[in-house]
This record gives structure tokens, sequence and C-alpha cells, in this order.
């Protein structure tokens, strides 16, 4: 399935410069990081934001590292 993601400018960058120095596309580091959270059984906790309008939202990373995530060179597009 494919997804159109859309960030701020500030998180663009700074994924560029993950990216880069991991030798992935941003694309393929946002899969990777996703897959993760998923795989992690990460959660997202969502509640009334008293000063809204709006929600809070509080995205739950495990809490053990999810380990070395291995990527195969032909992956790496």
């Amino acid at each position: 399935m494919k997804v159109k993601l859309e960030v701020s400018e500030e998180t663009k960058q700074k994924l560029s410069g993950m990216a880069s120095e991991a030798a992935l596309s941003v694309d393929k580091l946002a899969e990777v990081l996703l897959n993760a959270f998923v795989d992690g059984d990460g959660k997202i906790f969502v509640g009334k934001w008293a000063e809204g309008p709006g929600i809070r939202l509080l995205p739950d990373w495990p809490r053990f590292s999810c380990g070395v995530i291995k990527i195969k060179k032909e992956e790496m597009k």
C-alpha cells in the first residue's frame, strides 16, 4: 500500500539527514520506523485537550528497544 505523508519542512530536513547517514531514502526510513513502531506493539493514546479545540495524542513506544532492524541491500531504496 502506498501512503502519502505530509510533514513540516523542519521534520523533512531532520529525516533527510538521518536517512542520508543510513544511506536510505527518506521514504524507506519512514517505512522502517513506522513498521518498527507497529511490529513492536507501539500504542497511541488519545484524549480531550482542555485548552483545545482539538485532541491530545501520546505515542507510546514499546518500553524495550525493538532491537536491530536489518535491511537487505536490495531493499535500500
